[in-house]
């Protein structure tokens, strides 16, 4: 036995590979199941494309008139909700609730910049303030809204003066200070944190559909050229929500159809034909796998030749999401069949040789 277990080993290996192999069925289920991941990820790219089309057409100017009257209106209902309830506690340092609620958010304002050797580049100043990142911004924008500050994305901070008009930049001060003041305006009226925070929440309302948008969430503290590329190129904030929510449906879609496609395919088990249920699901993993790949693979190639021709946003086609379950598939699906196939091979070579009688020859203990 010990001379031919190599050869043993080999054959039960071979005939592991026979009972797991594809058969014409299987090749039939594998054909579909590489067709509907192809046809996911081609129609999630056009649905794609509609989507970016309509937010784009959708996007108004900074000060469309629409955007203003949805601020009054939205001012003037937070006033009609609290006035005559809330006392307006008047301050030498600090705004009062209403005076919040209506005037514009401090980390807008650029006059005086240059004086600090600042380039707030006018209508990318958007970039360059924490007060606009979508989510720093509700904590530096209502520190800087509370304090009358503006907090940068170096995290510079310069107290923003209401007089004499136009605001503008008064001195430079930290971040540090910049909370101080807020948490001693918030202690002369609690009631300025609300206010402060509806202000915050309006100004992301009215920014969020702009042609700028707002910028992507705190990249700009630790890459600001990167994001200012990206911002630049008009990729903001509800760009990247896009991506993040299709690349998630491109997941999605194609967990669903692996399912769909091993449900089905495991109703055609036949026990007589195979030693357990698992070579049989080594069969099912293995279609999977394979089509799983198969469409990443076009995929890649797909996008790889329309970016090689001169396509630049070929790049926006890529199926991370279905990338994403392939590589899964690939690790998972792979532990699976080896774990069935040692099992099979090692039981199968166990088997043999309990089965075998074993020649041993009597020792006597006392020679």
């Amino acid at each position: 036995m010990a001379h031919h277990s190599g050869e043993i080993l080999k054959n039960l290996d071979k005939e592991f590979e026979s009972q797991t192999g594809l058969n014409k069925v299987d090749v039939k289920f594998l054909l579909f199941a590489t067709a509907l991941q192809l046809g996911r990820w081609v129609v999630i790219n056009k649905v794609n494309q509609y989507v970016t089309t309509q937010i784009d057409n959708s996007r108004l100017k900074d000060n469309d008139s629409s955007i203003k009257k949805m601020e009054r209106k939205a001012r003037d209902k937070y006033k009609e909700k609290h006035d005559g309830k809330w006392a307006h506690n008047k301050s030498e340092k600090y705004p009062t609730w209403l005076e919040i609620v209506y005037d514009g958010v401090p980390y807008d304002v650029s006059v005086g910049s240059p004086r600090f050797g600042v380039n707030m580049e006018a209508g990318y100043h958007r970039i360059h303030t924490l007060g606009h990142d979508p989510l720093l911004g509700w904590l530096f924008g209502t520190m800087n809204i509370l304090s009358e500050t503006i907090t940068l994305d170096d995290f510079r901070t310069y107290k923003v003066a209401n007089q004499p008009k136009p605001k503008h930049w008064e001195y430079q001060t930290n971040v540090l200070e910049g909370f101080r003041m807020a948490l001693e305006s918030i202690k002369e009226d609690e009631k300025r944190l609300p206010a402060a925070v509806f202000a915050q929440a309006l100004h992301f309302k009215s920014d969020a559909y702009t042609k700028n948008g707002l910028p992507v969430p705190v990249l700009e503290t630790f890459a600001p050229d990167l994001a200012g590329k990206l911002y630049k190129n008009n990729y903001d904030s509800l760009c990247m929500m896009k991506d993040i929510v299709g690349i998630g449906i491109q997941a999605v879609g194609s967990i669903l159809i692996n399912m769909v496609i091993s449900l089905v395919h495991g109703l055609y088990y036949e026990p007589e034909q195979y030693s357990s249920r698992d070579e049989y699901e080594v069969k099912t993993r293995k279609i999977l796998m394979y089509s799983n790949m198969i469409s990443t693979a076009s995929n890649v190639i797909w996008v790889g030749g329309n970016t090689l021709v001169g396509n630049e946003m070929a790049w926006k086609d890529m199926d991370i999401g279905g990338l994403i379950v392939t590589m899964h598939r690939l690790v998972n699906d792979t532990k699976f069949i080896q774990s069935i196939k040692e099992e099979f091979v090692l039981g199968g070579f166990k088997k043999m040789i309990r089965g075998k009688d074993l020649q041993l020859s009597e020792v006597d203990l006392w020679d």
